[in-house]
């Protein structure tokens, strides 16, 4: 038998890569009417921590419609960094303290998992029920009550959000 050529190793490991990637993705699929809407990068201090994408339907985002977010973390994060900073943003745009913070803390810690370079986190929000979240392409959790859920997103997607040069290129303003 006739030895593969020696590009080939590396043309397959490129392609199991790459199924895995859009196998992460597939909780969208669950979504066929979902659209890109707009893409950017949070930074901190120069370094990249996550690319976030905004999807809607057709591709445009109505606050009061289905919409997802995907997020492909760059660096590692706990869950418990994650949920502690999601609570952190959500006071800071709606300028106080949450008087259940523990509750809403364990909910986070609940739907969120540890993240490592190139781990993929997708929230889906449904308004007026409430989100769903993913993690690898698993189903970790939902958040049921649809404020918090819209608080959550609004994190990004508030004009009051700490962030809003990734508001305006998830929302595909910033071209």
């Amino acid at each position: 038998m006739k030895a593969l050529p020696k590009f080939v190793g590396p043309l397959l490991l490129l392609y199991l890569m790459w199924g895995d990637v859009s196998a992460r993705i597939s909780p969208l699929a669950d979504y066929p009417s979902l659209r890109s809407v707009g893409s950017g990068v949070l930074t901190w201090w120069g370094i990249r921590v996550y690319k976030a994408t905004l999807y809607a339907p057709q591709g445009e985002y109505h606050p009061n419609m289905p919409h997802a977010l995907e997020i492909v973390y760059r660096m590692d994060i706990s869950r418990e960094r994650l949920a502690k900073t999601s609570l952190k943003q959500i006071e800071k745009i709606r300028g106080h303290a949450l008087a259940d913070r523990d509750a809403v803390l364990d909910q986070f810690k609940a739907v969120f998992c540890d993240v490592t370079p190139g781990d993929v986190i997708v929230g889906v929000h449904l308004p007026g029920e409430g989100a769903r979240f993913y993690c690898r392409k698993d189903y970790l959790g939902r958040i049921d009550d649809p404020e918090l859920a819209a608080a959550f997103f609004n994190i990004w997607l508030s004009p009051a959000t700490a962030k809003p040069r990734l508001r305006a290129a998830l929302l595909g303003e910033d071209q």
